[in-house]
């Protein structure tokens, strides 16, 4: 798990940034004769800025992690992307992307939003008509249905989708339920995604499905099963992390059954992915005071992956040849999930199974 962590973009930076300090103050022999240090600085100072410099560009370096560079080879005309969440973040800029080369992008958003994404992306395409939105609400099961239905209506049933890319998510937010009484952070990121994805099934034959997970699935590595989620949904026992952590876990394993059970009759490719801490606005809930947000501000930019970096990963497993079907995938490439529960088919089947039976549970009166 250590190993796994120290491969990540944010933390090469960050060790090089603390690399840069260590190397800056053996220079100085400030171990040995602490007493010189500032006479040190003060006789070097013209030497500082441009080290510095050199260190966050190595820092920003390493930061942006794996880049998928054939994207600019593409051409997406007459392709159909369907983009959860793009209203913001990563999913913003993977409808950007997708819409820069020319594809038919729908975009699908809170209400609220809806507009303002559709305007967003339409600024970048080709051809503005080619961008459109339906509204839907992943914490609301009555919403996905009535999303889907619209979109069944007014799509051709020919219309070939290249890829379904389940973006939207919510993170580490206080304790709260769906309008269907699930947990919300397993209700918007896994069920929600969950009911919408089997609703769109008969009009995916061929198609790609990418689910955007998280390393931090590593941070409660325990099985995803109906008796750790009754954990999340119980106040007294609920903590953001690890509900956040369970809800990219069963991101994970819906990914592995998705492709077990559809891979040969509808030749559905499935992926996950973890985008790499992007400095969005996912950790608005974040306990953290104004002043604290200030300072880390300028830390973040240098550290954490711009919005566009973090959607390099969702391209590759929509787009890329190389990407492995049911597998999990880092910095544009496939990587090893970070414990045994989340790669366990066993467990995958049976949460599965109860998601379809907490569901159906849900939308008996729908």
């Amino acid at each position: 798990m250590l190993l796994g962590f120290l491969r990540q973009p944010e933390a090469k930076a960050f060790l090089t940034f603390v690399l840069s300090l260590i190397i800056l103050f053996l220079s100085a022999n400030a171990i040995l004769i602490s007493t010189c240090i500032w006479t040190w600085l003060s006789s070097n100072i013209v030497y500082f800025v441009p080290y510095f410099i050199i260190v966050i560009v190595l820092m920003r370096w390493f930061a942006r992690g794996g880049q998928y560079l054939d994207v600019h080879k593409l051409n997406l005309d007459g392709q159909t992307f369907l983009v959860t969440g793009a209203a913001s973040g990563i999913g913003k800029e993977t409808a950007i992307e997708l819409a820069k080369r020319g594809a038919r992008v729908i975009i699908f958003a809170r209400p609220t939003n809806l507009t303002d994404a559709i305007n967003n992306v339409k600024k970048f395409s080709r051809s503005p008509n080619n961008i459109i939105g339906y509204p839907l609400d992943l914490a609301d099961l009555r919403s996905i249905k009535a999303c889907v239905e619209k979109f069944m209506k007014n799509e051709n049933e020919n219309t070939k989708i290249a890829a379904l890319i389940n973006n939207a998510g919510v993170m580490a937010c206080p304790y709260a339920q769906t309008k269907d009484g699930f947990e919300l952070q397993m209700g918007t990121n896994h069920f929600g995604h969950f009911y919408f994805t089997q609703l769109l099934l008969r009009r995916l034959r061929s198609s790609r499905i990418v689910n955007v997970s998280s390393a931090a699935h590593f941070m409660w590595a325990v099985p995803c099963d109906a008796l750790h989620y009754a954990q999340m949904c119980d106040p007294n026992t609920y903590h953001p992390f690890s509900a956040y952590s369970l809800s990219k876990t069963a991101n994970i394993l819906f990914t592995r059954e998705l492709q077990r059970r559809y891979g040969v009759s509808h030749n559905i490719r499935a992926y996950s992915l973890h985008p790499g801490t992007v400095n969005t606005l996912l950790d608005r809930y974040f306990n953290l005071s104004d002043f604290i947000r200030k300072l880390l501000k300028p830390i973040r930019y240098v550290i954490f992956k711009t919005p566009l970096e973090g959607a390099q990963t969702t391209l590759y497993c929509a787009l890329s040849n190389e990407a492995r079907p049911a597998e999990y995938h880092a910095d544009c490439q496939p990587t090893p999930v970070y414990h045994k529960y989340a790669k366990d088919d066993k467990i995958a089947r049976e949460w599965w199974d109860y998601s379809e039976k907490i569901i159906n549970e849900k939308i008996k009166d729908i």
